[in-house]
């Protein structure tokens, strides 16, 4: 088994972003699995980044709290940094190697600063290699310091045995719709850093550590190569924009918010994809114009984040009241008020189940992981046509800021099995038409403006089976009872795997781990090898039934998620009156990661009531 994790980093603003894809793809060309993830200040440039990539030969979609290997080229990411106060900014990398790991820094740091002796320290002239370089193509040195990411990913490469052409040939794919002069200085900075290496290759095995038997450049870790199969490279915000198109979305409307701008972003650079995006000036515009093109006819969305899905409540609620069929994503981040814009957390999950004032039909869905992003968003649409009322998925910044290789079937095949489900739209009406009928289930026949036989009205105030105004009694009962009362038909329709997943025998194990959205995929590797039982919640509003009798069958229950409040075991609770006795949470805005995952599952079993996760 292949198990291999790298990380790099440096001051935003520097090109390092660039390293986490380059890398990935170096290792997908070599047939592995691959998942990365992206951690970043909230300013453009000039804090501190870093991005951690995990290798492997199964599946995987979460990584650890070590790392095999780390490469930087500023002496701020081994030793840490400061502020004008004398207050930590961050405490550095060199706690993040595992024992035995191998750290490679800037030629100019003194080594001795480090202070591990537990790891194998090897340096890197950066500067000397990207004067070569200059020096070589006739450019100024400050035209070429910016390819001290590309430094970064072809010394790796290279020290764990890979050939260096795979990371010129990932560069070219990288790269493909830059400027060719650009691609050329890349592959160049990345052929010199190889001749550095190899010319370096018996000093470097003097100045190892001497723990570390080793003989010149030898591989670090010589990974085997595995057979490639049709795989793409994918950011998780790509996930929820791929799911709008098979929907058949034709309308994305937003305004700018990390993370969720990616996600436009994304949409607006693939017109294949056959979205319309539209940036008006406000969120309480965005909403308004997502609704207005819903009941037009069109497919519709929009992206935000916490603060942004704040603006839209008053709007929700206007088409909660109107049964407009939208959809929103909720790319959650660090709350309250602007909070932590560039980290994660699980705060909105409240918030979304009771948006808005007054009662009213929704629903709302929470993936665990980049291909359930795809398949669940696409999902979205059909139930909010076919219940007729708005659907909000909750992502987080743990799912769209991760990266991880998907088979091009997979996508291929949800789109297959897709079918788009408009519900009750119809064309056929007369001039008895009501748009807000009372039927058995709830739903009235919908049809678009314009239809030649029928009209309709639509009002933010209460109003009857025809849209006019009403303050009858008698009606507000109806109407109230009509909006709020879909959520009986959705759980008799919805499939048990639509709703939840329920992995290993709750009445069997030491403990049953509940748990939604971003830590699913730690806790899925968490549970490997223990008596320990998962039910991922996916349909959070109108909560499952079957929740219930799971939980009222474990010995032992313990909640996992990313928010002080155990906001999921909250909601549980109100719905079930079952309260989950044992909590572990993580709300420091950092990753949930699988080994601090499985530690706190050991803490729990043994006792603890709560554990609180602090790793970085």
């Amino acid at each position: 088994m292949v198990e291999f994790t790298w990380m790099t980093g440096g001051k935003q603003g520097s090109g390092i972003d660039v390293a986490l894809g380059l890398f990935s793809r170096v290792m997908m060309s070599f047939g592995y699995n691959i998942y990365g993830y992206r951690e970043y200040f909230s300013n453009i440039k000039g804090m501190h980044s870093f991005f951690t990539v995990r290798v492997s030969d199964k599946k995987i979609a979460s990584i650890p709290s070590k790392v095999d290997m780390a490469i930087f080229f500023d002496n701020e990411s081994v030793l840490g940094e400061k502020n004008e106060r004398g207050e930590a900014v961050h405490d550095g990398h060199i706690r993040d190697i595992k024992e035995g790991g191998v750290l490679i820094v800037d030629s100019k740091l003194d080594k001795n600063k480090i202070g591990r002796q537990d790891i194998t320290i090897l340096d890197i002239d950066f500067d000397a290699i990207i004067t070569s370089v200059a020096k070589k193509l006739g450019k100024r040195t400050s035209e070429v310091v910016i390819a001290k990411n590309i430094i970064c990913v072809a010394a790796s490469c290279y020290l764990i045995g890979l050939d260096e052409a795979a990371t010129v040939e990932a560069i070219r794919e990288e790269f493909a719709k830059k400027p060719k002069s650009v691609v050329d200085l890349d592959i160049s900075v990345s052929n010199e850093t190889v001749d550095y290496l190899k010319k370096r290759s018996e000093t470097i095995a003097k100045e190892t550590l001497n723990h570390v038997k080793s003989k010149g450049i030898e591989p670090i870790k010589k990974l085997e190569d595995v057979p490639s199969t049709t795989q793409l490279y994918m950011e998780g915000f790509a996930s929820t924009a791929i799911g709008k198109a098979i929907a058949g979305c034709k309308m994305q409307i937003y305004y700018p918010i990390t993370p969720a701008s990616d996600e436009s972003v994304f949409i607006e650079s693939h017109p294949e994809l056959g979205i319309r995006v539209v940036q008006p000036e406000s969120e309480l515009a965005v909403l308004a114009m997502t609704t207005g093109a819903a009941i037009a006819g069109a497919r519709a969305s929009s992206s935000t984040s916490g603060p942004g899905l704040s603006l839209m409540s008053e709007t929700v609620t206007w088409a909660g009241m109107n049964e407009v069929p939208i959809v929103l994503v909720d790319h959650q981040r660090g709350a309250p008020a602007t909070g932590q814009p560039t980290r994660t957390e699980q705060p909105d999950l409240m918030f979304a189940v009771h948006q808005g004032h007054g009662d009213f039909g929704r629903i709302i869905l929470a993936p665990g992981d980049i291909e359930e992003s795809i398949k669940m968003t696409a999902e979205a649409f059909n139930y909010a046509e076919v219940y007729q009322l708005p659907v909000i998925v909750l992502g987080e910044k743990a799912i769209s800021q991760g990266s991880m290789n998907i088979d091009k079937k997979t996508i291929t095949n949800i789109k297959d099995s897709y079918k788009i489900n408009r519900g009750k739209l119809v064309e056929n009406v007369d001039s008895g038409y009501k748009r807000f009928k009372f039927t058995k289930d709830n739903i009235s026949e919908r049809i678009l403006p314009g239809n030649p036989n029928a009209i309709f009205w639509l009002t933010g105030d209460e109003h009857d089976e025809w849209g006019h105004v009403s303050e009858d009694p008698n009606n507000r009962i109806k109407m109230m009872e009509k909006r709020n009362g879909k959520y009986q038909q959705i759980l008799r329709d919805l499939k048990p795997e639509e709703k939840f997943t329920l992995t290993g025998n709750p009445e069997e194990a030491d403990l049953l781990l509940v748990t939604w959205g971003g830590p699913v995929t730690a806790a899925r590797e968490a549970i490997s090898g223990k008596k320990v039982a998962l039910l991922q919640i996916k349909l959070i509003h109108p909560l499952p039934s079957e929740v219930n009798e799971i939980l009222k069958k474990a010995k032992k229950v313990a909640i996992l998620e990313e928010n002080i409040t155990a906001q999921l075991k909250q909601h549980i609770a109100s719905v079930t009156g079952f309260v989950i006795p044992n909590e572990i949470l993580k709300y420091n805005g950092r990753l949930v990661r699988y080994d601090e995952v499985a530690d706190a599952i050991d803490r729990v079993i043994k006792g603890e009531k709560k554990v609180v996760l602090n790793g970085y």
